[in-house]
């Protein structure tokens, strides 16, 4: 037998493998970024709720997927019978939609992300025009794929019909738009790997640290490696054999999609990292859970810890700083007294009938600009009947 004429005859199975293998993926970290936004933080937020669509929209593209490779997908058209091979490339529609919905939701779920922690004026603007370019592209996608032929069903009844009971669009006019939307993709992804890596690269944090959340937000950047690869098969949306040569594309497609929804729960996943870390004995410092706050104030609560030797601040300006205030009671405790800056008086005191103080911090949601600080308030803890002891 001649090795260099073999050519497989039946791909389904490769397609069905990247789809099983990408769907597994995707929601193991789908699920692990819920149970760190809902259990960890108690923090479910808006970029969540469109990742969790987009892994439903993707969940049904491999349904779509999978169940057109029992009709035929991966093979030849020869091979294939007439009701089958309709079947088949009316499920191709099917993950032509909800291909697009997921890249639509995950890149806005990403943007949504990072608007949330930068607060350049300029980052911001770009994250915006990523979104509007991401958002135009996946919308014209959409809708010409839906209705490239007229009416809708032709486009998997065609070759059923004789003569002719509908029209399709020119197929370059598919694989044109297909290259546009992949170039957007790649613009898209680039920005948001890119854009925060740049601004964690200035931070000022430990290197390791640095280069670890560089190297996972880069991971965006390996989506695009997918439709790099995927762009010289684009062509043959226009083959006569439609579902066995489609079936690079249909497996890159799904690598796209589980690579865009897993790279944007990684980076979530930190909390859940650092309390793995601590229960293995390799960090110091637990990961402390956290509570919302009052959907009023416009802060969320990140986490609790115990003061022991309650105590009052007092400041003749009405405010209060945690840091500095822990700094003045760290001095009351090596025995030096209390210092006078700038003519503002601060005093530590202990509060009979209050045995320890929980501090509370808090980071605003708000999207003003002049909200992205941190608070810090105290709240008494009830008395003990036991006598207060000194902070270790």
């Amino acid at each position: 037998m001649d090795e260099s004429n073999f050519t497989i005859s039946d791909r389904g199975p490769a397609v069905l493998i990247v789809d099983a293998v990408g769907l597994g993926l995707a929601l193991i970290t789908a699920i692990l970024r819920g149970y760190v936004r809902i259990v960890l933080l108690k923090a479910f937020g808006g970029d969540d709720w469109l990742m969790m669509a987009a892994m439903a929209t993707f969940a049904a593209y491999c349904a779509f997927s999978i169940s057109g490779v029992a009709y035929g997908t991966g093979q030849h058209v020869y091979d294939v019978p007439a009701d089958y091979y309709s079947k088949a490339k009316m499920w191709w529609w099917c993950c032509y939609l909800s291909y697009s919905a997921t890249m639509f939701l995950s890149k806005l779920s990403i943007a949504w992300f990072l608007l949330r922690v930068t607060i350049n004026r300029v980052h911001r603007w770009i994250i915006h025009s990523a979104v509007i370019i991401t958002g135009v592209s996946c919308a014209a996608f959409f809708f010409v794929s839906m209705f490239q032929c007229n009416p809708v069903d032709f486009f998997w009844t065609q070759h059923r019909s004789s003569p002719p009971t509908g029209t399709c669009i020119d197929p370059q006019v598919v694989v044109g738009l297909a290259y546009m939307f992949s170039v957007f993709c790649i613009i898209s992804d680039f920005t948001f790997a890119l854009l925060p890596a740049w601004i964690v690269s200035h931070l000022n944090m430990k290197r390791k640290t640095k280069f670890a959340l560089i190297a996972l937000m880069g991971l965006g950047c390996f989506g695009s490696a997918a439709v790099a690869v995927r762009f010289p098969y684009m062509r043959h949306i226009a083959s006569d054999d439609f579902l066995y040569d489609t079936a690079d594309i249909a497996i890159w497609s799904t690598v796209e999609q589980a690579l865009a929804i897993t790279a944007g729960c990684l980076a979530t996943l930190q909390p859940l990292v650092k309390k793995v870390a601590f229960k293995l004995g390799l960090a110091s410092t637990p990961m402390m859970s956290g509570a919302v706050s009052n959907s009023g104030s416009g802060f969320k609560n990140l986490g609790e810890i115990s003061v022991r030797r309650s105590f009052t601040l007092k400041r003749t300006d009405g405010g209060a700083n945690f840091s500095a205030m822990m700094d003045k009671y760290k001095n009351r405790r090596s025995g030096r007294q209390e210092e006078e800056e700038q003519g503002e008086a601060v005093k530590l005191k202990l509060q009979p009938g209050i045995s320890e103080y929980s501090a509370v911090c808090f980071n605003s949601t708000s999207p003003l600009p002049a909200a992205n600080s941190s608070q810090e308030e105290l709240r008494p803890k009830a008395p003990r009947a036991s006598s207060s002891r000194e902070m270790v």
